[in-house]
């Protein structure tokens, strides 16, 4: 989400970070890297864009609140608060534990805690569209919803609330994803509701039916990446660059290219599956899933409760299927027969090819495991930069 903003603006308007706050001592080590080689890219124009460093936090200490609140005054205050608290406990593949005392889903309050301290004009809160109908007090037959709950609570900080449900696909994501955003103003900011129209304030779609731009598919953002083996573990590999007028045609992959190293492909690596798991990816269709293979599940319990999404491979001529964790999903390449790469999940969240995941606390390059899981909690930067430079007309 941070990488959104970063990526928003020019070089005269554009945001920079003051603090960023992971609890996990190896997600902190891939913010601070990326936060690193974003600087070094933008050195000329943007010395400040991001913190000095980044240390594991856990926000819900006082500390941590002391901390934030130290960072903020020192550069004047902040404009944006930004955050996407876990949201295990509202997800499609968690429901049996939607509702608020599950302890993943009490994090939206440490958000709210300090919207209260820092008093930002502008927050925005990412989380998935569970949490729509998440019952406050966790009795599923309860109307006060945990959305019934912000709005109450921010409204009493002085903040006019702006929900939405987007779709990634809709800013260019190679992916349908769609994840629930509120959008925060603060009152003497002076914008009301009808300022923004039907819409609300938040960016019209650029891509798909009606869009200047149709939806990016699967082959635009992978289609270029050199073929692998099943359980791939190269970190490094030789890239062949796209002619310009390949790249002029497809701005998507322009857009990840931009800054990588010239012919080095990095992070195209995969899990290693079974011989049994790969006669099972042969036998499914560009865009089928388990139900290809019912006869061969021999090891789930209860098949019939499998989610759409398990061993689905990927169609090359359409936009991919939500992003989750990829490898438990057993998420197949659309031709070739093993499950996605880190890079192809990478790009398909659109993460730029120089981002890379840290999978240890000192930065060694193994820990995929680790990797995998970061990606499936991400949010798109493509998303994030829309909404950004939305944000920084306001």
């Amino acid at each position: 989400m941070g990488l959104g903003f970063l990526l928003a603006g020019d070089r005269k308007r554009h945001f920079r970070i003051v603090f960023s706050g992971e609890v996990n001592p190896i997600y902190a080590e891939t913010l601070r890297r990326n936060h690193d080689a974003l600087a070094r890219q933008r050195a000329r124009w943007s010395e400040d864009s991001v913190p000095l460093d980044t240390e594991a936090t856990d926000l819900r200490s006082a500390d941590a609140i002391r901390l934030v609140r130290r960072s903020a005054r020192a550069v004047g205050g902040v404009h944006v608060l930004i955050g996407g608290p876990p949201c295990q406990g509202f997800s499609n593949a968690n429901r049996n534990s939607w509702h608020s005392t599950n302890p993943n889903n009490r994090l939206i309050d440490v958000f709210l805690r300090y919207v209260e301290v820092l008093r930002p004009p502008v927050f925005l809160l990412e989380n998935v569209q569970g949490i729509l109908w998440t019952p406050k007090g966790g009795r599923s037959s309860e109307r006060y919803t945990v959305v019934d709950h912000l709005r109450r609570r921010m409204a009493a900080a002085g903040y006019d609330l702006f929900p939405k449900l987007l779709d990634a696909v809709w800013y260019g994501v190679p992916q349908y994803r769609s994840r629930f955003f509120l959008l925060g103003l603060r009152h003497d900011l002076g914008y009301r509701g009808d300022d923004f129209g039907a819409w609300g304030p938040f960016p019209f779609p650029t891509h798909g039916p009606g869009c200047s731009q149709p939806y990016v598919t699967v082959e635009e953002a992978i289609g270029d990446l050199p073929p692998i083996r099943n359980g791939e573990l190269r970190m490094t590999q030789h890239y062949h660059e796209p002619s310009s007028l390949n790249v002029h045609a497809t701005p998507f992959l322009s857009y990840v290219r931009a800054g990588a190293k010239p012919g080095v492909i990095l992070d195209h690596v995969t899990s290693r599956h079974a011989p049994y798991v790969l006669e099972r990816y042969r036998r499914i269709p560009e865009g089928g899933n388990w139900r290809d293979i019912v006869g061969a599940l021999t090891n789930y319990t209860d098949v019939e409760r499998t989610h759409s999404n398990i061993y689905r491979r990927l169609r090359w001529a359409e936009p991919s299927v939500t992003i989750g964790h990829y490898r438990k999903s057993m998420l197949i390449h659309p031709s070739q027969q093993r499950g996605l790469s880190l890079r192809e999940a990478s790009r398909l969240q659109s993460l730029p090819d120089w981002f890379r995941f840290a999978g240890r606390a000192d930065g060694k390059s193994n820990g995929l495991v680790h990797k995998q899981q970061q990606l499936a909690n991400a949010v798109c930067p493509l998303v994030a930069m829309a909404l950004a430079d939305f944000i920084l007309k306001l």
